[in-house]
This record gives structure tokens, C-alpha cells and sequence, in this order.
């Protein structure tokens, strides 16, 4: 079974999972290095050869993959924009929704020409994607941890909260 890395574009979820991975002594995978390992373009050149859309079948297709593995897997944002990725990610018991501070994310991603979906955009614009996509983090989401300080110490709360359920 996979720890799944839920989110919006820069809350962490890449440099989280290294660390999670870490941790429990498991395989990282990104999932969008993985599609644009598989589709041999960056995400950017993805979007604007062949669309989102495609963009979007081979991430679910990646995702199907890699879900049932004994790995940590970061996810794009975006992943919440199928609903077959909801029922995917649905059945798979450890989902971590890791969010921030929205103006923490803006000044994150803002000028990021590897994200397609941010990159020119506004902070109204970005808002309004985000609070788009929280209602489906939510419903997948096993955890819900916050990332506004340090990364080890969201490490660290992941972990806890993992150990306080085993135990229960």
C-alpha cells in the first residue's frame, strides 16, 4: 500500500514525501517526474503539444500504476481533476492531504513556468483553483497536516498521527 501525498501545487508534497520516504525506508516516486519520464517532455511542453487532457490520462494511468505499491507518492495537485483518480485514491487507506497558507503557495509558485496551471496567473486566480480542489483533497484525505513551519516537523506530525492510529 502506498502513503499518498495529496494538494495543491506547492504545499511540499515533493519534498515531504524524500522525507516520509526516508522515514519508513520506502521508494519515492513523484508522480509527475514519472509522467514526464514516461512522456519524455516537460510538463509544460506536455500541456502545450498534446493538452491537459492527455496530461491527465497518463497521470491517471501512472497513478494505477504506482497506487497498490509499498511506496510514498507525491501527487500533482491537479490529480483531483478526475474523477476516477477519486475513487482510486479513495480505496487507498493512507492519503495525506498536505496544505499551507494560500499566500505562502502563491509566492511559492508565482513565475514557476514548470506549472502550467499557475504560471501567469493571479493570486485571485490561484485562489480560486485552490478552493476549487479542497472539497476533493477533503473527501480522499485520511490526515489533513498543515505545512507552515519547518518540513521535519510536518514529517514529524505525519508520523505521529500515523503511529496514534496503528495503535488504536
Amino acid at each position: 500500500m502506498a502513503v499518498v501525498l495529496i494538494g495543491f501545487m506547492g504545499v511540499g508534497k515533493s519534498t515531504i514525501g524524500q522525507q516520509l520516504a526516508k522515514v519508513y525506508n520506502k521508494p519515492f516516486v513523484d508522480l509527475d517526474s514519472a509522467i514526464v519520464k514516461h512522456v519524455g517532455l516537460a510538463i509544460p511542453d506536455i500541456f502545450k503539444q498534446k493538452g491537459e487532457s492527455y496530461f491527465r490520462a497518463i497521470e491517471s494511468e501512472l497513478l494505477v500504476k504506482f497506487i497498490d505499491q509499498d511506496i510514498v507518492l507525491a501527487t500533482g495537485g491537479g490529480i483531483v481533476e478526475n474523477p476516477n483518480n477519486l475513487g482510486i485514491i479513495k480505496k487507498n487507506k493512507l492519503n495525506i492531504w498536505v496544505d499551507t497558507n494560500i499566500n505562502t503557495v502563491y509566492n511559492r509558485i508565482v513565475g514557476d513556468s514548470n506549472r502550467p496551471n499557475a504560471n501567469q496567473k493571479s493570486l485571485d486566480e490561484i485562489k480560486k483553483l485552490y478552493n476549487n480542489r479542497i472539497s476533493r483533497y477533503n473527501e480522499i484525505a485520511y490526515i489533513k497536516v498543515g505545512n507552515d513551519s519547518d518540513v521535519d516537523s510536518c514529517v514529524q506530525k505525519i508520523h505521529n498521527q500515523i503511529i496514534a492510529d496503528d495503535e488504536n
